[in-house]
């Protein structure tokens, strides 16, 4: 095994123990009760047995001409999960009229989530329809991203995979916690958004040039958007409150208020993340091929080539960025250009504001990566130390 072997490996052990290491210790230290389910209602997942009585009931409106019809399905389900596993529990699945769109009604064989509320006061206990059980179909999903991950990526793949759900974990055992706890989330963001930088490309690449350089303009086009994300929240007086979700976090059980601002500013440095690290690595990857292939290189070629490989790579990742943070929230936009309401009003509203503050300066911030990456790649790859240098000379 060779020198530059061994240091991989090395560095591979390192990250995956360090990795551990901070979402064990993270989570013991940001841990939170707030998520337990205070409400009383347990759930579990079933399987229908059979439909027992389906009892249909009409309501006349008020004009005395339509009418709008609700269904009460009875049916008994087998308890698939939990302390109440196999037993078989009679329970109702209500389609009502109040609403446009219902579940389809339960059949034979159907699996299901139930729920279980205990009515103290009342002395009795309640077992109603929730939703169909669709974990199956998601497993099978993600099996198949894993399954072409690793047969296209191959080894790297391995890698990809193991440095996703270190990422998953991190973000839902250190991250979420940490906000719920009260701890700061600027500093939590930040100290997250480094971990995953580093975590995701020593395990994906390895440790050498091309990382370091993708690391440090990772960092730095990340660090921009950052900044201009507070610039830009203050200088337009947001509050924060975004949609309804953002609201019902002010009645969370946690006690410590939640800055509604430091989160919507969390949510555009993860967000463009992602797309800055793609963009960093190609580039730097870009520059590694060519300082590899070319005789003659030089600070100013190498600079104005990854501007060219940068330059090609703006278009479509900006793109995505923007697609990705439009198509989140279509459904909103698509309800408010509906209901024809002014354009005036329309790009005042603090929660279109805030999704087109997460796709431009996400955008900014891909923006930045490219020369800072380039600029970095320039003169790591054309920076040859010691006896390296003078040999490049005579030759």
């Amino acid at each position: 095994m060779t020198r530059k072997n061994i240091i991989n490996v090395a560095v591979y052990a390192g990250v995956l123990i360090f990795s551990a290491l901070f979402i064990v210790i993270g989570n013991m230290v940001c841990r939170t009760d707030t998520a337990n389910n205070s409400s009383g209602t347990e759930y579990y997942l079933a399987r229908v047995v059979s439909i027992g009585e389906i009892k249909d009931e009409t309501v006349q409106m008020e004009d005395g001409k339509d009418t709008l019809s609700a269904r009460t399905v009875s049916f008994i389900a087998k308890i698939t999960t939990g302390s109440y596993k196999d037993s078989e529990i009679s329970m109702q699945q209500k389609i009502d009229y109040i609403y446009s769109f219902q579940k389809k009604q339960v059949e034979e064989n159907d699996y299901i989530v139930v729920s279980r509320i205990q009515d103290s006061d009342a002395g009795v206990t309640y077992w109603d329809f929730v939703d169909y059980n669709r974990i199956a179909y998601v497993i099978g999903l993600c099996v198949l991203f894993f399954v072409l991950i690793l047969v296209i990526g191959r080894r790297k793949g391995i890698s990809t995979l193991i440095s996703l759900g270190i990422t998953v974990l991190v973000i839902f055992m250190v991250f979420i916690p940490s906000v719920l706890s009260g701890y700061n989330i600027y500093l939590s963001t930040i100290v997250v958004s480094v971990f995953i930088i580093l975590m995701s490309l020593l395990l994906i690449n390895g440790a050498d040039k091309k990382t370091l350089c993708a690391i440090m303009g990772n960092i730095c086009g990340v660090a921009v958007a950052g900044v201009l994300a507070v610039v830009f929240s203050r200088l337009a007086g947001l509050t924060g409150v975004v949609d309804q979700d953002y609201i019902f976090m002010n009645f969370l059980d946690s006690g410590k208020k939640l800055d509604m601002n430091a989160l919507v500013w969390g949510g555009v440095l993860i967000g463009s993340l992602g797309a800055v690290m793609d963009i960093a690595m190609s580039i730097s990857s870009a520059m590694n091929e060519l300082s590899e292939n070319i005789h003659e290189k030089t600070f100013a070629k190498m600079f104005k080539s990854g501007m060219n490989i940068g330059r090609d790579a703006i278009g479509t990742m900006t793109n995505t960025l923007i697609l990705a943070y439009i198509g989140g929230s279509l459904s909103t936009v698509l309800l408010l250009v509906s209901y024809k309401n002014s354009f005036i009003y329309l790009f005042n509203l603090e929660m279109i504001i805030s999704e087109i503050m997460q796709g431009v300066i996400g955008s900014i911030g891909i923006l930045i990566t490219v020369p800072f990456t380039t600029l970095l790649g320039a003169y790591i790859y054309t920076r040859a130390p010691g006896k390296n240098a003078k040999k490049e000379k005579k030759d």
